[in-house]
């Protein structure tokens, strides 16, 4: 879980101030962050332009996340608020985190992806996401998140199936 811990101090974070902020247990923030980071990868992938699939983060820089920050990243990346709100049902879902704190934390969880992005450059977002933050989300959703397999197949599609794990989401819900 030592690359998870990284990731959230290069955003600004620790997972001690995101559970607080949020006020959820570390291995509910753990479960929560593992359900909605594959839909978040999933959007930033949809929207990247082939040469530069950090693209839609350089407008973020590397200032704290935010929720304002946030929310305008996700509607880059999702298009639509009903969108973000399919993500946050299906994440809680997933994770047993309620909703209404994933909806509030989606934001925050895009803003940290992409200040990771628009400070690495984008690197590890071509090919499916493969290394750099799809490395560290895929070792830690590898890692063993209890009870959030469905997460990590998910990611897993990401990297090996040629799937986004959002149009996975999107299609499952509308059914």
């Amino acid at each position: 879980m030592q690359n998870f811990d990284q990731f959230l101090g290069a955003s600004g974070m620790d997972l001690g101030q995101l559970s607080a902020r949020f006020g959820l247990t570390p291995e509910q923030t753990r479960s929560a962050l593992a359900s909605l980071m594959p839909a978040v990868l999933g959007g930033f992938h949809k929207q990247a332009d082939p040469g530069d699939p950090g693209g839609v983060a350089h407008g973020a820089g590397t200032a704290e996340p935010t929720t304002s920050t946030g929310n305008d990243i996700l509607g880059q990346i999702f298009g639509t608020k009903d969108v973000s709100r399919q993500v946050a049902d299906h994440a809680a879902d997933q994770s047993g985190v309620s909703s209404a704190v994933l909806k509030a934390m989606l934001p925050i969880v895009a803003a940290m992806v992409a200040r990771h992005f628009a400070t690495n450059g984008g690197s590890g977002a071509a090919g499916g996401l493969g290394g750099g933050l799809g490395g560290v989300l895929a070792s830690v959703l590898g890692g063993g998140t209890s009870g959030n397999s469905g997460a990590a197949g998910g990611l897993g599609g990401m990297f090996g199936g040629g799937g986004n794990p959002l149009d996975a989401i999107l299609n499952g819900l509308r059914r």
